[in-house]
């Protein structure tokens, strides 16, 4: 599920954190950015839930509907596309899915009326019209209409964004990150995964993925002062106090990679910090950095600095 972008943004917001004096001991810091990392999982399963929580509610309001003293036609025979989805079932149904909503504590109980107000607003949208007067009903259509009604009603809803925040305010930066991965979470869906619609992991490879986030938290703070040396060297017509503080340590995490990391190509290492730059940092910071860097390299490699195996041996 996470990237190593993701990882890495993770571990500069731990490491800014504790530079700006917010945290003073690295084992504290550690243990904080560890559980801020497996949170994003928590917000993931929150937003999920949504669907689970919009489907019982539909379906709760057909069977009512049905048990009316004098129920119409429409009330006897509803239109069910929405209730019979797919994938909204598939989630619905999901064992792995209610076990991590059990884990994380996760209920709408007292916030039905949001669910109940949420799905009026679809129920009323061009999109729900559409979907339900449909005449083709395959598997690409009901998942379709899912990815837009997340678009379009639930991905920016500012009444659950501020929900979800009241749990965690940590949360802000992982926002767009789990909403873009649970609209390819959807996509992915195919009609032999109903049975078992599993909940994906939160890490590609849990050891290797735990080892570069302590790697570099770690050794980029135990290492600050040398590592501003070997980049104040290269910035001989700068002051450090000129350089951006989150440019500074963007450059530090860069080097960290470098000499304690092997896994990691030279090239994505100064790509990946690069593109960080320009969401990050000052519109500027992308051609400092990639110059800083680049003068860098050389010089760690002519001193042996940099070992690299395996994917790392690519350059």
């Amino acid at each position: 599920m996470l990237n190593r972008r993701h990882l890495r943004i993770k571990v500069f917001q731990a490491i800014y954190s504790y530079l700006r004096g917010a945290k003073n001991d690295l084992g504290v810091g550690e243990r904080e950015l560890l559980k801020s990392i497996d949170r994003i999982h928590e917000l993931f399963v929150l937003h999920v839930s949504v669907f689970t929580q919009l489907q019982s509610f539909a379906s709760k309001r057909v069977e009512e509907r049905k048990n009316k003293k004098l129920p119409s036609e429409e009330d006897l025979n509803p239109n069910l596309r929405f209730v019979d989805n797919e994938v909204l079932n598939a989630l619905t149904n999901s064992m792995p899915l209610q076990k991590k909503v059990e884990e994380y504590k996760i209920s709408w109980t007292n916030n039905s009326d949001i669910i109940q107000k949420l799905f009026k607003s679809i129920e009323e949208s061009d999109t729900y019209q559409k979907y339900m007067a449909s005449l083709d009903f395959d598997i690409e259509i009901q998942k379709n209409f899912l990815i837009k009604i997340y678009r379009e009603f639930i991905a920016d809803n500012e009444i659950l964004q501020d929900l979800f925040q009241d749990r965690s305010i940590h949360w802000t930066d992982d926002h767009y990150f789990v909403c873009g991965y649970l609209v390819k979470y959807l996509k992915g869906y195919q009609s032999r995964f109903f049975e078992n619609f599993r909940v994906p992991e939160l890490f590609k490879d849990i050891e290797d993925d735990l080892d570069f986030i302590k790697t570099l938290y770690r050794q980029t703070l135990i290492n600050n002062s040398s590592y501003q040396d070997i980049i104040m060297d290269k910035a001989k017509n700068w002051e450090a106090d000129r350089i951006a503080v989150v440019d500074f340590i963007f450059m530090k995490m860069a080097v960290c990679e470098l000499i304690k990391i092997s896994s990691v190509p030279i090239k994505v290492t100064l790509n990946e910090y690069i593109e960080l730059s320009k969401t990050y940092s000052t519109p500027k910071s992308r051609v400092f950095i990639n110059g800083i860097l680049d003068k860098i390299v050389p010089d760690l490699k002519q001193k042996g600095e940099i070992k690299k195996v395996g994917r790392g041996l690519v350059n």
